[in-house]
């Protein structure tokens, strides 16, 4: 698999009322798997941004693009409208969709959590696909996630609630993914107790040659803060060479660190 995109739906997003967290969430599932992620994206609940973001991920060389926000019932959520424009699909309203909203409003109105279980037309939106798309079950919330598959692209739509996301994710798209992932990846964060980056950058170059493939990020705080956090990983074959080179890496680093010290 290519590389992926992330495409983030939401005024709340772009206006600082609500932080990002699906992002990074998506991320770190994938990355276990040895996916990784190209670039991510935010755009406003506007149709032609959405499709625009969905065209721009693609022409990147994204395969597979996440979309987060924007599949629920009211005027603003318009990310599969904005999915359909992108790839020049009407919408239609699927019959597993309708089945999966029906059952959901069923459940929530026999929770008291809802009034009626009635299928009003804002209900009803979120059962209209685009053409060829499939619903990915969604048993915490009332939209079902959606699938596309158009132009050599995969476009999975998730709804913004994390409960929701997470749910249609460890369910429904794990079984996707994990016909298709190759490799291993491992990773440790380790702080050394320099307080100069620039002290450092020779060690990290050190180890990045020493210990071919792995990646080495400095994650830098303020001047003067005691200790310098690094990002160690390394994406192998297998788990344990991808641990194995990890460890070495950290090892170099740790023994190099220790002799840069007063009384190393």
């Amino acid at each position: 698999m290519n590389e992926i995109g992330i495409l983030v739906v939401g005024n709340e997003i772009l206006d600082g009322l609500v932080l990002d967290t699906n992002s990074q969430w998506i991320i770190n599932r994938l990355k276990a798997l040895n996916l990784r992620v190209w670039e991510t994206m935010t755009v406003r609940d506007e149709i032609p941004e959405i499709a625009r973001g969905i065209s721009r991920l693609a022409s990147d060389g994204c395969e597979l693009i996440f979309t987060t926000g924007g599949l629920g019932p009211t005027h603003d959520d318009m990310t599969i409208q904005g999915v359909a424009e992108a790839f020049g699909l009407r919408l239609e309203l699927d019959e597993d969709a309708l089945a999966i909203v029906s059952r959901q409003y069923a459940e929530l109105h026999g929770r008291g959590v809802v009034e009626s279980p009635e299928m009003t037309e804002p209900r009803l939106k979120m059962a209209r696909l685009p053409e060829g798309a499939r619903p990915l079950d969604n048993r915490v919330g009332g939209a079902p996630g959606v699938l596309l598959e158009r132009g050599g692209v995969q476009v999975v739509s998730l709804p913004g609630v994390p409960l929701e996301l997470k749910w249609i994710f460890e369910n429904e798209v794990l079984p996707v993914l994990r016909g298709r992932v190759e490799g291993a990846f491992a990773e440790e964060v380790v702080h050394l107790p320099l307080r100069d980056e620039s002290t450092l950058a020779p060690i990290i170059d050190e180890a990045m040659e020493e210990v071919p493939g792995v990646y080495v990020k400095s994650m830098v705080k303020p001047y003067g803060a005691t200790g310098i956090r690094l990002w160690v990983s390394f994406r192998g074959s297998s788990q344990s060479e991808a641990e194995e080179m990890v460890r070495r890496a950290v090892g170099l680093l740790r023994s190099r660190t220790e002799e840069k010290l007063p009384n190393g």
